[in-house]
């Protein structure tokens, strides 16, 4: 398991690369502020904003890693 972690992010040299963390992390606070909102503070689901927020940070992520390129 703790190979695969580091395989999943780190570079081709195996160093942790901050970049695939921080999108990592955002992905997940992104999904996790969601469900918080809609079991606990009992909000509407909306799937068109979830979209948009989603979409939006997948683009972000894109540039982000497509701007490195080769790292």
């Amino acid at each position: 398991m703790k190979t695969w972690l580091e395989q999943l992010f780190g570079d081709a040299n195996g160093v942790p690369d901050d970049a695939r963390i921080s999108a990592f992390l955002m992905v997940l606070t992104y999904c996790g502020t969601t469900a918080y909102n809609v079991a606990i503070e009992h909000h509407a689901f909306d799937m068109q904003s979830f979209g948009i927020g989603a979409g939006a940070l997948a683009a972000g992520v894109g540039v982000w890693f497509g701007q490195r390129k080769g790292n």
